[in-house]
């Protein structure tokens, strides 16, 4: 076999931008019944802020995307300056996100304890997302420590989807249907977490056995794991809401 054919062969993530392509229906079809319809995840009309952390967010998908295939193509150049363009789109992602929870829970007539464990989500994603996009950058000269970094930015935020994906398509589950009873929304929590986390595992796995023993994706996996302890710990509590009330009367 020839070096380069050996190279491949060990290179797993030479279809990635396959895989991140799926996202694009995949996100689609988690905020179809909300998003399009108008309706917030939380019920309210959606706003024209709303509209823009939802096109920063699917850019942020379209950029992976193309940065997997300019590399799997070998057009390091194009690769190299579109890259670029996330020191303005990943901050004002985020920058985007915290606006948006802000004015969301603003146009609450009531925030309530529930509401406020959700923030858990939004908050903390936040941070995980800048954290990985961060150290992409910083290890953007060590190509596969890079790769996991930029891949973890989508777990950051994975919650987004899977969590509208349970809530929206698998209702009819016993122990699914937040509709009838919001207690169910614990359930949920517990399955959108164990598909992440599941998942990651996984994908620390198969960095063991090829022996990377400090995989990357220890980090996405480490936040999602305290947003999901968080959410039926801590999230609960007093101080988390005040915490929440205290954010949403900042004034920006």
């Amino acid at each position: 076999m020839l070096k380069a054919e050996v190279t491949r062969a060990r290179n797993p993530y030479r279809n990635l931008w396959i895989v991140l392509a799926l996202l694009v229906p995949v996100a689609l079809i988690g905020f179809a019944k909300s998003y399009f319809n108008g309706r917030t995840f939380s019920g309210l009309e959606v706003t024209p802020l709303i509209h823009v952390h939802a096109a920063l967010m699917m850019l942020w998908i379209l950029m992976l995307i193309g940065q997997a295939w300019f590399i799997r193509t070998g057009h390091y150049t194009v690769h190299r300056w579109v890259g670029r363009s996330s020191y303005v789109i990943a901050p004002l992602a985020m920058l985007m996100t915290v606006v948006v929870v802000r004015e969301t829970l603003n146009r609450k007539p009531e925030i309530t304890t529930l509401d406020a464990r959700f923030e858990i989500y939004d908050l903390l994603q936040v941070i995980g997302f800048s954290l990985a996009w961060a150290l992409a950058l910083f290890y953007r000269r060590r190509t596969a420590v890079h790769v996991r970094f930029m891949v973890s930015t989508v777990f950051a935020f994975g919650s987004a989807i899977v969590f509208r994906i349970l809530t929206n398509w698998f209702q009819w589950l016993p122990g699914m249907n937040v509709i009838d009873d919001v207690a169910n929304f614990d359930h949920v929590a517990g399955v959108n977490g164990a598909i992440l986390v599941l998942t990651l595992l996984g994908l620390i796995a198969m960095d063991w056995r090829r022996g990377i023993k400090c995989s990357p994706f220890w980090l996405v996996t480490v936040t999602t794991v305290l947003i999901h302890l968080g959410f039926f710990t801590f999230a609960k509590s007093d101080w988390w809401t005040a915490g929440v009330l205290w954010f949403a009367g900042l004034p920006f």
